[in-house]
C-alpha cells in the first residue's frame, strides 16, 4: 500500500509539471541555509508538519563585505487541522539587494492534506499560491561607460531612470513523506513561470525549481518522537541533504547536525565537487556551521555560511543567518501524534 501512495503522489506532480512549459534562464531564487527551520518555503507540505500552531521569523544577511550584499527577511505562521487532516499557514518574504536597487516582496498562503499510509508511515501532499512585488530602482544603477580609470565613478549618460515596479502570481506544489527517524520530499516552484522582466517587450520567465530534501534521524538515546511528550530529553544524529535545480543551475546542501537535550549543532557543505560550470570553476559555495538552542517552546538558531568558492578574493564576508521559532503548546492534552523527525527539530 505504502509504495502505491507514494507512485499516485509522484505522478500527480510529474502530471503537474507536463502541463507547464519549462524554460531555462538565468534568473535564481532566495535561499536560505536553515532550510530545516524554514521547511514550509522550500515545500508547502510542510505546513501543519508539528501539528501545533508554528512561528518563525528568520533573518538571512549575505556578503556583508561587498556592496552587492543581500537582506532578506522572513515570517511565517502555521497550524493543524485535526478533524481535517489539513495544515494552514502563510508566509512574506522580503528580499533587498545591492542597497534597496533591487527588492521584492512575497506573500504565500499554503494548504497541505495529511495521508496516514500505514502504520510506520505518514504522507503528504501540499499546494502553495503566491503574491510576489518586485521593483527596481534605475537610480541606483551604474554602467560601465561612467567609470574612468583615473577618476573613477563620473556620472552622466543618457540612461533609463526613475522605479519600475511589478506584480504578479506564482504558484507551486509539494510532497512529503516521513516516520518516526526518516523523511523524504519533493516539491516544484514557478509551476507557472511566471514573466519577470521589467522591459516590457522582453522576456524574461521564472524557471521552475526542483527540490528534493529529506533525512535520517539517528537515536543515541531512546525516546518516543511524539507531539506534546513530557519527555526533553533527546541525543541524536541526522544526517540531511537538500538539492534544488532551477534552469542550468544547481546545488546540493549535504551534512548532519546533533541534538544533545537542548542544544543543537551541525556543519554542511555546499556544492557538487565533481561538476564544474566552466573549466576551472568547480561547483562548490560555501562550507556551513550551525549552532541551535531550545528553551521551553522557544526554538532559537545561528548559522554561517564560510564563503569557498573563487568570490572570496572579492573579500564577501560570509553569510548570517538568525532563526527563532516557537510552538504553541495546548494546555490540554492531545492524541499523541507522529511528528517529523526534521525539518522540525523542535521539542514541543
Amino acid at each position: 500500500m505504502f509504495s502505491s501512495i507514494c507512485s499516485r503522489i509522484f505522478l500527480i506532480t510529474l502530471a503537474i509539471i507536463c502541463f507547464c512549459k519549462y524554460n531555462v534562464t538565468s534568473a535564481q531564487d532566495i535561499q536560505f541555509t536553515q532550510f530545516y527551520s524554514v521547511p514550509m518555503f522550500h515545500n508547502p507540505a510542510f505546513a501543519g508538519s508539528v501539528h501545533a500552531p508554528r512561528a518563525t521569523v528568520l533573518t538571512r544577511l549575505q556578503w556583508l563585505g561587498i556592496d552587492a550584499n543581500y537582506k532578506t527577511y522572513y515570517v511565517s505562521g502555521d497550524t493543524y487541522l485535526d478533524k481535517y487532516k489539513s495544515g494552514l499557514g502563510f508566509q512574506i518574504v522580503r528580499d533587498v539587494q545591492g542597497s534597496n536597487i533591487y527588492a521584492s516582496t512575497q506573500f504565500s498562503l499554503l494548504y497541505s492534506y495529511e495521508i496516514p499510509v500505514s502504520k510506520k508511515f505518514t504522507a503528504r501532499l501540499g499546494l502553495q499560491a503566491t503574491g510576489v512585488q518586485r521593483t527596481l530602482d534605475y537610480n541606483g544603477l551604474r554602467y560601465p561607460s561612467q567609470f574612468r580609470d583615473s577618476t573613477g565613478y563620473i556620472g552622466g549618460g543618457n540612461y533609463q531612470t526613475g522605479v519600475k515596479s511589478q506584480l504578479y502570481p506564482d504558484f507551486s506544489a509539494g510532497t512529503v513523506v516521513y516516520s518516526d527517524r526518516i523523511w523524504g520530499g519533493f516539491s516544484v516552484q514557478h509551476l507557472n513561470t511566471p514573466e519577470q522582466s521589467f522591459a516590457g517587450a522582453a522576456k524574461d520567465p521564472l524557471a521552475m525549481n526542483f527540490q528534493v530534501t529529506g533525512g535520517y534521524k539517528i537515536p543515541i538515546a531512546q525516546r518516543k518522537y511524539l507531539a506534546y511528550t513530557e519527555d526533553k530529553s533527546e541525543i541524536s544524529i541526522t544526517p540531511t541533504f537538500h538539492y534544488k535545480s532551477q534552469g542550468k543551475a544547481d546545488q546540493l546542501d549535504i551534512g548532519l547536525y546533533g541534538m544533545y537535550n537542548q542544544l543543537m549543532a551541525g556543519v554542511w557543505y555546499r556544492g557538487i565537487p565533481v561538476k564544474h560550470y566552466a573549466p576551472k570553476i568547480n561547483n562548490r559555495e560555501s562550507v556551513v556551521f550551525l549552532i541551535g538552542w531550545v528553551y521551553k517552546t522557544w526554538n532559537f538558531g545561528y548559522s554561517y555560511d564560510l564563503t569557498i568558492s573563487k568570490l572570496t578574493a572579492a573579500g564577501p564576508g560570509g553569510s548570517h543567518e538568525f532563526s527563532i521559532t516557537y510552538i504553541h503548546k495546548p494546555v490540554k492534552k492531545h492524541k499523541p501524534m507522529r511528528r517529523l523527525p526534521c525539518p522540525s527539530f523542535y521539542k514541543h
